[in-house]
Parts: C-alpha cells; sequence; structure tokens
C-alpha cells in the first residue's frame, strides 16, 4: 500500500530539500571554475546547433550529443562569437568579454541542475510509492545531501544526464511492472533513449532490463512487480521459453522508441559514417555505433591511474571505484548504509522488500562491470548512475521510521547534512577521516575524485588575500587562470624553482605531465615540492608553497 501522507506538508517539505539543493547546486557552480572537460561541452554543442554536423570524432568528440545540446542551449539566447562557429567555441568564449566568463559557466550548468533535481524527485516519488512517505523523504535527503551526487550535478558533463535518465528508465519499467499500459511503456522506451543519447555507459541498461523483463516474464525473480491478475497465476502455465519469447519482444519493442530517440537526438537521422579500417573497411554504420567501437577500443588500451601513490593501469586497481566510494562516502551515511543491509526493519512492508530485491538487479550488473570490464577507472563519477539506486535501497530498507529508528536514523541525517555544510562548495574534493579528510586525500586519489580544476576561483581568493604575488603555477583544468587576475609563470616540468608555486594536486601527484593531459609525467618529477609544507590549499585541490631560496 502506498502511504502518501498529509499531502501540503509533504509538498512543503519536498519542495524546501530541492530548493535547498537547487541553491547549494547554483552556489557551488557559481563558485567552482569550469573542470577540464567542461568547455569542450559548451563549445560542441554551440557547433552542433550552428552546423547539425554530427561527425562522431570531428563534431562529437567520440561520445553521444545529448549532453553537448544541454550544456549550449542556455547559451543560445546570448550572443556569442560569430557565425560560422568552430568546435573551440567555448575555450575562445572562457578568454571573451562578451558574453562573460562567468555568464558562460553558470548558464552552460544550469540544465543539469534542473535535471539532478529532477532525478532527486524521481527517487522520492519511488520510495514513497514503494515505502511511504517517511520513506520518500529520507531518501530525497539523502540523495540531496550526497557529496559525491552534488559534487557532479551542477557539472555540465555527461555523468549527471545520463544518471538521471538511468534512474528514469528503471523507474518508468518499475511502474509499468506494476501496471501494463501503452503509456507507461513508452515513457520507458522514451528513457532509455535519453540515456543512450547521453552516455555510452548506458548500454548497461540493455542487458539489466533484458534480466529484469525475462524474469518478470518466467518468474525467475520474484522481486520484480507483477499486476494482481498476473500474480494469481503460476508462472509455469505460460511456459518458460514462451515466457522467454515474449520477454525478447518486449526488450526490442522499447529498442525500437529508443532508436527513435536516438534518430532525433543525432538531428533526424543516424548520420551513417564508413569505417575507416579493419575487416569492414569502407561500410557505412551510425556515429553512435562508431562510438562504441572507439570506446571499447579505448577501453583496451588503458589509462593510468593514480591510486595511493601508484601510477598504474586501471587494470592493476580494478577495485578502485568501489574503494573511492567508501573513501569519499560520509562516515554518517556509510553506518545507515550497513544498518540497512545487516538490519532491516522487521515491519516493513512487502512491496518494499520487493524493491529491495528489484534494486539488485541494476547495483550488482553495473558495479561488475565497472570493476571487472572497465579498464579506465578514472573517477567514483563512473558510479553515478548506481548511487541514488543504493540511498534508494537504504532509505526503503530502513522503513518506517518510528520510535527509536527513527531518532537514530534522524541523528544520522543531521549528521550527514553538517558534513555537506562544512565542505560547501568544494564536495569535488570530499573524503571522509579515514583518508585524513579533504585537506589530505591527494595522497589517495585524485583526478575527477578529488582535482578536475574546479579550484581555480578559490586560488585566486588565496592569492589576493597574499597581496597577489606573481606564482609558478601548474594548473590541470578548463579556464584561463589570467581571467581570475592570477600573474602566473608556467612551473617547469621537473624543475625546482623558488618564490611562490601554486600545483593541482592532480599533476603535483604525477599522474599526468605538464605538457600531455594523457600521459604520466616523469617518475619522481614533483617529488622535490613534497619535501615542503604548503602554506595554503584553496578549495583543497590546489597547494600553495613558499619555496625559500637556495644557497
Amino acid at each position: 500500500m502506498r502511504g502518501r501522507g498529509p499531502s501540503w506538508g509533504v509538498a512543503l517539505v519536498v519542495v524546501f530539500l530541492l530548493a535547498l539543493f537547487a541553491f547549494r547546486l547554483t552556489d557551488s557552480a557559481n563558485r567552482n571554475a569550469l573542470t577540464f572537460d567542461e568547455p569542450h561541452y559548451v563549445g560542441a554543442g554551440l557547433y552542433l546547433w550552428d552546423s547539425g554536423d554530427y561527425d562522431f570524432a570531428r563534431s562529437l568528440y567520440y561520445h553521444p550529443p545529448l549532453a553537448y545540446h544541454l550544456a549550449s542551449l542556455p547559451l543560445l539566447f546570448v550572443e556569442t562569437p560569430e557565425s560560422p562557429l568552430l568546435r573551440d567555441v567555448g575555450h575562445r568564449m572562457l578568454s571573451g568579454t562578451e558574453p562573460s566568463p562567468d555568464r558562460v559557466r553558470v548558464l552552460s550548468r544550469l540544465p543539469f541542475i534542473l535535471l539532478a533535481c529532477w532525478g532527486a524527485f524521481l527517487i522520492f516519488l519511488w520510495a514513497r510509492d514503494s515505502a511511504g512517505v517517511g520513506a520518500g523523504l529520507f531518501a530525497l535527503a539523502l540523495v540531496t545531501a550526497s557529496p559525491i551526487f552534488l559534487a557532479h550535478s551542477f557539472l555540465a558533463h555527461s555523468d549527471i544526464t545520463v544518471t538521471v535518465f538511468f534512474i528514469q528508465t528503471l523507474y518508468t519499467f518499475w511502474r509499468w511492472s506494476e501496471r501494463r499500459t501503452f503509456l507507461r511503456f513508452s515513457l520507458c522506451g522514451l528513457s532509455l533513449g535519453l540515456a543512450l543519447i547521453a552516455k555510452l555507459s548506458a548500454l548497461l541498461l540493455l542487458p539489466i532490463l533484458a534480466l529484469l523483463l525475462w524474469s518478470r516474464e518466467t518468474g525467475f525473480w520474484p522481486f520484480v512487480p507483477k499486476t494482481e491478475a498476473e500474480d494469481s497465476s503460476a508462472p509455469a502455465s505460460k511456459g518458460f521459453v514462451r515466457s522467454s519469447f515474449r520477454a525478447a519482444g518486449l526488450l526490442v519493442d522499447l529498442l525500437l522508441v529508443a532508436l527513435l530517440v536516438l534518430w532525433v537526438g543525432y538531428g533526424f537521422s543516424f548520420s551513417f559514417q564508413e569505417l575507416t579500417q579493419g575487416t569492414f573497411e569502407g561500410v557505412s554504420i551510425p556515429a553512435y555505433l562508431h562510438s562504441f567501437f572507439f570506446d571499447v577500443a579505448a577501453n583496451a588500451q588503458n589509462r593510468s591511474v593514480y591510486f595511493f601513490g601508484e601510477v598504474g593501469s586501471g587494470e592493476q586497481f580494478w577495485y578502485l571505484l568501489p574503494v573511492a566510494w567508501f573513501l569519499k562516502t560520509p562516515i554518517p551515511f556509510l553506518i545507515l548504509a550497513a544498518w540497512a543491509v545487516f538490519f532491516r526493519s522487521s515491519s516493513s512492508g512487502p512491496e518494499s522488500r520487493r524493491l529491495s530485491g528489484f534494486l539488485l538487479v541494476p547495483m550488482v550488473v553495473y558495479l561488475g562491470v565497472a570493476m571487472f570490464v572497465l579498464q579506465v577507472p578514472l573517477g567514483v563519477r563512473y558510479l553515478l548512475p548506481i548511487l541514488p539506486l543504493f540511498d534508494l535501497f537504504v532509505a526503503t530498507r530502513l522503513a518506517p521510521f518510528q520510535g527509536r529508528r527513527a531518532v537514530a536514523a534522524g541523528a544520522l541525517l543531521v549528521w550527514l547534512l553538517a558534513v555537506g555544510a562544512w565542505v560547501h562548495p568544494h564536495y569535488l574534493s570530499f573524503f571522509n577521516p579515514w583518508v585524513g579528510g579533504p585537506a589530505d586525500a591527494h595522497h589517495a586519489l585524485v583526478e575527477s575524485n578529488y582535482d578536475w580544476g574546479q579550484a581555480l576561483p578559490s586560488l585566486a581568493e588565496e592569492l589576493e588575500a597574499r597581496g597577489r604575488p606573481p606564482v609558478w603555477l601548474a594548473y590541470f583544468g578548463g579556464e584561463p587562470p589570467e581571467r581570475y587576475g592570477i600573474e602566473s609563470r608556467r612551473l617547469p616540468s621537473c624543475e625546482p624553482v623558488t618564490g611562490t608555486v601554486a600545483i593541482s594536486a592532480t599533476l603535483l601527484r604525477g599522474l599526468y605531465s605538464l605538457n600531455n593531459p594523457f600521459r604520466p609525467a616523469p617518475e619522481g618529477c614533483f617529488d622535490w615540492l613534497l619535501e615542503y609544507e604548503p602554506v595554503a590549499q584553496p578549495g583543497y585541490a590546489i597547494l600553495l608553497y613558499e619555496i625559500p631560496p637556495v644557497p
């Protein structure tokens, strides 16, 4: 049964939590520089709107186009550089004056903030429908207080885009499973298409939906909901083979709707292009498949990752993503998670228990592929699509909140909210005390786990407070430092200097060289800096040193 509670009181709490979430995201968008990837999302998006050119390599940078379209959508209504636009227009706008770079940064991030709010609201609806109003509000609070979710929800990037549509696809599937209508099925197919056109990781929805459909039709996994009429009939009566074929047919129907979305998203075409090498050289295939084959090849080639002082291959550190999640998750949530896993509420209803089993399918499949197939685990952001599902799992497993259970859960939630308020707006660099908190965590993980170029405004504020001294700078990010009034000289690669030195944590730890962001620095390149204590750590992600003159 779906408990909904007093509508006005619940609505006010929901609006308050979403408004607070939106405020934190907007303030973070304003106070954090564009990360390393964001300028090209803006530029590629404007180029797509202007040219209609969906070449998978030349225009899309090998990715599906939805996030590009969203990042540039608000900028269609402001004056931009003259046509014809080039795909590097995002970088050029950040060095210009009209529109102002501040305006470009905030406007490009607004669609993703709205999308994140919608995703959080979906989690509320799903938890409320399955375990009551209390579970819905608790799930909403967990999602909107998560530093990982907050860190990526305001960035103009594909990560939050695919996350929201991943959740929406599974939620609409759950709703269709409860009551099979054409509208609900169509919404599930539409959501699947939007997820696929957001990021290639959404392809994991295909085996997930296949498993859920097959389990539903055959009765193999009893946690996938059915209508009352279907529940009353024995699964075996339909026949195992017949049920399996029906599940396959339903998956094909969903794919047909999703392909329609892909067709629209690629400018009302599939942007067929010829293969330029290999056995099938000269054969035309859709741009989406070009992107898929490119990603498969890139995954096989591997990339360097940094993990606790070592720079190695993603294959070497196959366990990096779950460890990163554990270290970047606040302790109160870890307590709640352990509580939910090992001490589920004995008074939870059947629908809540069914949802817990249902959620295991996408979480296990996604995590398994991320750990054992993905060879480039650059950041915990790759787990983002299943993290709100885990919040949903925790909230519904602990509901209903009564007596001492309510007091304990409330206290842990207040603790979680306090952690978020303390680290605001530097969510990307948050780590829990297991690795010394955000100030010391750069010895454990860097790149999009910690330093993605977001701390440049904090560096400018710190230098302003110190009288704006000239600085040797090694910066890993997407915006020009001079845009923030930073007087800087490029830090020589691997050569000690004296004076004021500012360096991004990603470069300090040697993950990337100063000249090539896809190649590690020479081993021990910046070890000479590690002999000094930083005098400041603006935004946590940039370390500031005062190096005394050497005799």
